[in-house]
């Protein structure tokens, strides 16, 4: 099922004051909920490309699948070239948002990451564990 075969949310919690605003979470009523991160224009992308990554929906799967497994095998991951899309529960999605807010933002912990992934011989586009 893809990103745009979902349900219209009935619900936006886009906490901004106290999350990143380049994710958005939506909850649906019934507890349901997406994670969302828009691709294209991150902070870090060109780190990632100078990696020799390209940063798109199945990279940042295979970021959330290295440094979170326990965490993603709870979750339906079903990203897109342009969109990093997740769907679980609430408290799962917000653990998520929380172990990838520094990637986005800040290059340091990209490099950091990409150099852990590549010293295990792992590229992480499409990388499930």
């Amino acid at each position: 099922m893809g990103l745009f075969d979902r349900s219209p949310w009935s619900s936006r919690d886009r906490d901004a004051a106290a999350h990143d605003d380049c994710f958005r979470l939506d909850v649906e009523g019934d507890g349901e909920a997406a994670l969302l991160l828009s691709l294209g224009n991150l902070p870090t992308d060109a780190v990632a490309q100078g990696a020799g990554e390209e940063p798109n929906g199945a990279f940042w799967e295979g970021v959330a699948f290295f440094l979170a497994p326990a965490l993603t095998s709870r979750l339906e991951l079903d990203s897109e070239g342009s969109m990093f899309a997740v769907y679980g529960e609430r408290p799962d999605l917000e653990a998520l948002r929380e172990v990838l807010e520094p990637l986005v933002h800040q290059p340091e912990h990209m490099t950091s990451l990409l150099a852990r992934a590549r010293a295990g011989g792992v590229v992480l586009e499409g990388y499930e564990g």
